[in-house]
């Protein structure tokens, strides 16, 4: 980054799931509590046709899509909270970004989210290529990221290079969500030799989000790689201070800038690279996928993704 003012999102993992149980209302109310531009949570419909926030496909040995709510918040030490009910606390308050885990209900989740958030504080995921598709069909302007964990790919990596963004545009997805172990930092990867995912994103103008980052040092270094559009992490908190502290050390007016000249013999320190603007909207259509300078937005929800 060149400056403090374009640096990545930070989207709070099942709200900040560090600090209260994931998916919950505590979790949620404290990442907005923490400055986090988003909330990452995950739908689910039960028999009985309710759709609410959990994680786990199954409680205790029953799939949530064979038990009827009731049932479900018999069986769970935390009551999952309702999609609506979320909808309800979130809104006009922060952004939201919406996994849908299976398909079958997406018209329903769509309708629901989009009564009360703009497009551009909306961003609906999955792991399934027909969800991202199905959302598309319904609304070509909603703006989808397809998921993508290391077991994905780790078995096709002759075509690791181009088979995540082939994966992206035949479902239609605008950008990528991806494991931290396959958008490898520099001198820092698991993934297979070759061009790092994050350049072969930016040459095509793709934009990367990725999960979970929770360690001090990948959170810092991933908020400072100009490749990366957000991070998803259980720390929003400590996101956000890292992601202030290097917008305060990228600034003119601190007392470590190096951009005017040294003094004799004093070591010149490269200027780090650029992101996206602290907690903004980025355009994962845009040439450079860091995302042009914008103006600030005048409400306490940024958004997600430009339109």
């Amino acid at each position: 980054m060149t400056d403090g003012a374009s640096l990545p999102l930070v989207i709070a993992h099942r709200g900040a799931s560090g600090e209260a149980p994931g998916n919950t209302a505590a979790a949620f109310e404290a990442a907005i509590a923490a400055g986090a531009d988003a909330i990452e949570l995950d739908v689910r419909r039960t028999a009985d046709g309710v759709l609410v926030v959990h994680h786990n496909a199954s409680r205790r040995g029953v799939l949530v899509s064979m038990q009827t709510y009731s049932a479900l918040a018999r069986r769970s030490r935390n009551e999952p909270p309702l999609l609506e009910a979320v909808v309800d606390q979130c809104a006009g308050r922060i952004a939201l970004d919406v996994e849908i885990k299976e398909p079958g209900y997406e018209a329903e989740v769509l309708e629901l989210v989009s009564s009360r958030f703009t497009r551009d504080q909306i961003l609906f995921t999955s792991f399934e290529e027909s969800v991202i598709a199905t959302v598309k069909q319904l609304d070509a302007g909603a703006r989808c990221g397809l998921l993508l964990g290391p077991g994905r790919l780790h078995t096709r990596a002759q075509r690791y290079e181009s088979l995540p963004f082939d994966l992206a545009e035949r479902c239609g997805a605008d950008l990528l969500v991806v494991h931290q172990w396959l958008a490898g930092l520099r001198g820092r990867t698991r993934r297979p030799r070759g061009s790092s995912l994050l350049d072969e994103a930016r040459l095509r103008g793709t934009a990367v989000m990725v999960w979970t980052v929770n360690g001090p040092q990948r959170l810092r270094a991933y908020l400072a790689d100009g490749r990366v559009a957000g991070i998803i992490t259980d720390l929003p908190g400590v996101a956000v201070a890292a992601r202030r502290e290097l917008s305060e050390e990228a600034s003119p007016d601190h007392p470590m800038d190096t951009r005017s000249e040294p003094s004799a013999g004093a070591r010149r320190v490269p200027p780090p690279e650029s992101g996206p603007e602290p907690g903004a909207a980025f355009d994962p259509e845009a040439a450079d996928v860091t995302g042009p300078t914008r103006q600030p937005f005048p409400r306490r929800v940024r958004p997600m993704i430009s339109r």
